[in-house]
């Protein structure tokens, strides 16, 4: 269950990081910072922090040769479906592809 809520939260951050990324504003001067962040953005990262902390969780009680490639992987899926449905991008032949991969390697290292 963590591991789950961890691959939608960490996908989501990094979508709504993107939707919000428009609306960002950086600056570094001499003598300040100037940081300016959309509610969208916001919400990613704050997504993103709490998938991290989910992830320390993850990997102290798992085997990290495993659950790392896994979550990775699954990341990389869930990202992939979520640009295509949430941000209308375009997923191509070699995409396809490579989460087939993805699910390929997935299954055996979870038969190892």
């Amino acid at each position: 269950m963590l591991f789950i809520l961890y691959v939608i939260l960490s996908s989501l951050g990094i979508i709504l990081f993107k939707l919000g990324s428009s609306d960002i504003y950086f600056k570094l001067a001499a003598n300040s910072i100037s940081l300016k962040l959309s509610f969208v953005s916001i919400l990613g990262l704050i997504c993103y922090i709490v998938s991290f902390l989910l992830w320390m969780a993850i990997i102290s009680k798992s085997d990290v040769h495993i659950i790392v490639p896994i979550g990775l992987g699954m990341t990389n899926i869930a990202i992939l479906l979520g640009s295509y449905f949430v941000l209308g991008e375009q997923i191509n032949m070699y995409s396809i592809i490579g989460a087939c991969l993805i699910i390929f390697g997935t299954i055996i290292i979870n038969k190892g």
